[in-house]
């Protein structure tokens, strides 16, 4: 199995990163009809939408990588797939690696650009989790 080159995963995240704008601005015009469509200063709705921006992104890739074989819609389109070293994904492996991309993501994306330098192709996600994305096209 040969791990998955640096464009395609980042084409597939652009992609995947199109749907989850759309589950956020689809849950947030929700909460808006919910509040009545004001656009008052309201605490709980606040939280409720930190919450929708925080947590859209993670519950979009654990559901499915957990439901889908390890694929997201973006890692279908592009032929990847995540797979993991162990005995299969878990929630934790799943919301773990969400948690380590951010992180990667926004230290300049170092953790991502980390596949350019090694050869087996591993993301600093990879590495963390023992999981990997795999190219089915070269399998």
């Amino acid at each position: 199995m040969k791990d998955a080159g640096f464009f395609k995963r980042v084409f597939s995240l652009i992609y995947d990163s199109l749907a989850v704008i759309g589950i956020i601005l689809s849950l947030s015009l929700l909460l808006v009809l919910v509040n009545g469509g004001t656009t008052e200063e309201n605490k709980f709705a606040s939280l409720i939408q930190f919450l929708i921006i925080t947590f859209s992104g993670p519950c979009f890739y654990t559901y499915f990588w957990l439901s889908n074989n390890g694929q997201t819609l973006g890692m279908q389109a592009w032929k990847i797939q995540l797979i993991s070293n162990r005995n299969g994904l878990s929630v934790k492996d799943c919301l773990y690696r969400c948690f380590i991309s951010v992180i990667s993501f926004l230290i300049f994306g170092i953790g991502y650009f980390l596949i350019l330098f090694r050869k087996d192709n591993k993301s600093l996600s990879d590495l963390l989790t023992k999981t990997q994305i795999i190219d089915l096209k070269k399998t």
